[in-house]
């Protein structure tokens, strides 16, 4: 994303409150003055996540995991820096006006070709000539506000290639996708849905006849070194904030559906475009840590893709709801014929997807057939022993047993329970054991973030670390306050992001349990195990070199030195 000046990310970090912001994501608990939390970047079984309301801060005492609010929205949705800004800036009312970052340059002259090829189908549309095209539309209840959100448009008979062709090569918009093998447009008298890329670029079209001809209902851009449909969700840029607002984002499979939810307020929707789920698309979901809601066609297809994608994200570890309506194939014909009040009665309504999945399972059977009857509990009783949920395993269970009188003994002795569930990768907890030293180290720059007045006692009393890393964060910190006259924690955070060995020490000294609290006896008593180690480290140097020195006379000086130094550390 493009730069952000470091005033606006200073005033979009101070107009989030980190405890309002880590309390949309997850649940806190207050003890005292701080707040505490199960932290989500690790296995953790009790709260070891702590934020600071008063510092502004996050920190996990178990897997080091800290920051501000910036860093917590970064982690926990798993953004690039300026995102997670832009993210928050959104939640604040602020508007930052980011754009997507450029590619890298050999691609960006497809990207300008296309946003050539948007203006000009959008021009066709409203011109004489899209006349019939916009009457269509109108009879499918798009209104002008719908077809500029979602920048639909208009394909003429020819003309875009002719223009392009002047700046640029007829084999460049071949491989684009943007004119035929003989050199003419290759969507031609269609309306033209613009596809996105997930950072907002037009890089495709879904191309849509609207004329009583013999052709293909639909023509599609091909992939192209900029558009991979495998990699892509329609829809997607528009709706990741009202995604993450909502905690929720809706499956479905193509354009007109997402289209027609959001004439009706529907906005956290996206499409698969007829492509099957894949990967790419998997880590997207699970990027977003929310609720999945599958919307996909009614008819055996849709039941058939629903189950494929729902029993991909339970494996990950995702569960999922289904909405579920009668009559109509999709979304697009259901609020169409029904109403919008029907269809969010269907979302309100929507069904777990086990529930869904063993409904699926009764289609084409008589269950008044033994046969049919026996196959219906045996498969069911297999997607029963995939559930990991004890409790829900337990209830669908009794539910089968009650529904057939079937015993719960039996149907038990059928579960065996050995499915596993892919869960979340987190990270690794590491336990690092440190010395008095370390551990002195590590006390005096955490009490230099939290009491500024210490930054200046450091370099009167002390002015050096042992530790070559924590050395230089020491140096960070006095530069930082000498820039800005003040010390806060959480904007140098921001201050150091860029900076990964400083984000590694930063860590390390976030994470130890500690407190804020000190006496000037303690904080001697640092100092000083600093300057033992210091001499510790000098001793162990000249005893290393009296050992490989033959100079008697050397061997004796070196010796009074180290023992003039033993009685200096003694004397402390």
């Amino acid at each position: 994303m493009a730069h952000v000046d470091e005033n606006m990310i200073k005033t979009v970090r101070e107009a989030n409150d980190i405890v309002d912001v880590i309390s949309s994501y997850i649940p806190l608990t207050q003890k005292g003055k701080n707040y505490f939390a199960i932290c989500p970047f690790h296995d953790d079984h009790s709260p070891s996540m702590s934020i600071s309301p008063d510092k502004q801060i996050f920190r996990c005492f178990t897997c080091g995991t800290s920051g501000n609010v910036i860093s917590f929205v970064q982690e926990y949705l798993k953004v690039p820096f300026l995102e997670a800004v832009d993210i928050l800036a959104k939640n604040a009312g602020i508007h930052l006006n980011l754009e997507s970052e450029k590619k890298i340059s050999s691609n960006q002259e497809y990207y300008d070709i296309y946003k050539i090829a948007l203006s000009y189908y959008k021009n066709n549309l409203n011109s004489k000539d899209g006349e019939e095209a916009r009457k269509y539309l109108e009879e499918r209840h798009l209104n002008k506000e719908t077809i500029e959100y979602f920048d639909i448009g208009l394909s003429l008979k020819q003309g875009l290639v002719n223009s392009l062709s002047k700046k640029h090569s007829l084999a460049t918009l071949r491989q684009i996708g943007l004119s035929s093998s003989n050199n003419t447009d290759l969507f031609r008298n269609r309306i033209m849905f613009t596809i996105r890329d997930n950072d907002g670029n037009p890089v495709g079209f879904s191309a849509r006849k609207y004329t009583n001809t013999d052709e293909a209902k639909y023509i599609n851009t091909m992939d192209t070194p900029i558009f991979k449909k495998s990699e892509i969700l329609y829809n997607f840029y528009r709706a990741k904030d009202f995604i993450r607002k909502q905690h929720e984002i809706i499956i479905s499979e193509g354009q007109m559906e997402i289209i027609r939810m959001h004439t009706i307020g529907i906005n956290n929707a996206v499409a698969l475009m007829g492509t099957s789920f894949t990967k790419d698309h998997l880590n997207i979901i699970k990027s977003l840590k929310c609720n999945v809601v599958l919307n996909l066609d009614q008819d055996d297809a849709g039941k058939r893709a629903t189950i494929a994608i729902g029993d991909e994200l339970y494996k990950n570890g995702i569960n999922s709801t289904v909405i579920v309506f009668t009559g109509s194939k999709d979304t697009d014909e259901y609020i169409i014929d029904n109403g919008s009040e029907a269809f969010l009665q269907a979302y309100k309504n929507r069904i777990n997807f086990i529930d869904f999945k063993l409904n699926y399972l009764k289609n084409n059977k008589d269950l008044n057939n033994s046969t049919d009857l026996s196959n219906y509990i045996n498969e069911s009783i297999k997607i029963i022993n995939n559930i990991d949920d004890d409790i829900l395993r337990e209830i669908k269970i009794r539910e089968l047993s009650d529904e057939f009188k079937i015993s719960i003994d039996l149907i038990k002795s059928k579960i065996t329970n050995s499915s596993i569930k892919i869960k979340e990768e987190k990270k690794p907890v590491k336990k690092i054991s440190y010395n008095k030293y370390d551990k002195s180290e590590i006390r005096i720059l955490y009490l230099m973030m939290m009491h500024e007045d210490l930054i200046n006692y450091y370099q009167t009393h002390l002015g050096y670390l042992n530790n070559d890393k924590r050395k230089k964060l020491a140096n960070e910190i006095i530069n930082y306050y000498n820039v800005k006259k003040t010390f806060d924690i959480s904007d140098f955070i921001c201050y150091t992001s860029a900076r990964e060995d400083l984000n590694e020490v930063m860590n390390e000294v976030l994470s130890f349990d500690q407190s804020e609290e000190y006496t000037d006896l303690e904080l001697e008593d640092y100092i000083l195990r600093v300057k033992e180690f210091r001499v510790k480290k000098q001793i162990d140097t000249l005893t290393e070199k009296m050992k490989n020195t033959l100079d008697l006379e050397e061997k004796k000086r070196l010796g009074a030195r180290i023992e003039n130094m033993k009685r200096e550390v003694l004397k402390w």
